[in-house]
């Protein structure tokens, strides 16, 4: 970081550290802003990676506090300006960190209906679920079940009801 020419190039690779470490494209942005190999651009990357999830992971906001991470004999101008983004950008970094975190699809509905039977066939119980996935669109699942699916499904959510009615309580 000391080879970069201002505090905006600074600024811009630890935003990218703080997301996307090993995209080709920002290692090879900052290896060229840098002008240093790809190989330490990816090192710095990970490193300042590595930095910011401690920071958030351990709540650490205050300049003193972020200051206690450095090492002894890290160069000074150098860790203050590091310190100075971290308690300027912590916020905006714990969000990205948020919304980065893998979380599993989300009903956001569903619907059902019954078909009656055609020619002594069984009922069957048509059920569509509306999946939010993590990037934000939605994913329709289609499924139908028969009498004895449909009684096991209610079974199973009636155990996940009882566990989750113990846990909370």
């Amino acid at each position: 970081l000391l080879q970069a020419k201002n505090k905006d190039a600074v600024l811009k690779i630890c935003n990218e550290a703080s997301s996307d470490v090993h995209s080709e494209r920002v290692i090879g942005a900052v290896a060229e802003t840098l002008s240093c190999s790809r190989t330490d651009a990816a090192s710095l990357l990970r490193s300042l990676h590595s930095f910011i999830n401690h920071l958030i992971s351990r709540d650490l906001s205050s300049a003193e506090q972020v200051t206690g991470v450095f090492p002894e004999g890290f160069h000074k101008s150098l860790r203050g300006l590091l310190t100075k983004l971290a308690v300027e950008l912590l916020p905006h970094w714990r969000v990205k960190a948020a919304e980065q975190r893998v979380s599993p699809p989300r009903l956001s509905s569903f619907s059902w209906s019954v078909a009656a039977p055609q020619k002594g066939g069984e009922p069957v119980c048509f059920l569509n679920l509306n999946i939010k996935e993590r990037e934000g669109r939605v994913q329709s699942v289609n499924s139908h079940l028969s009498q004895e699916a449909l009684s096991s499904l209610i079974d199973s959510l009636k155990q996940v009801k009882g566990q989750i009615t113990t846990m909370t309580s």
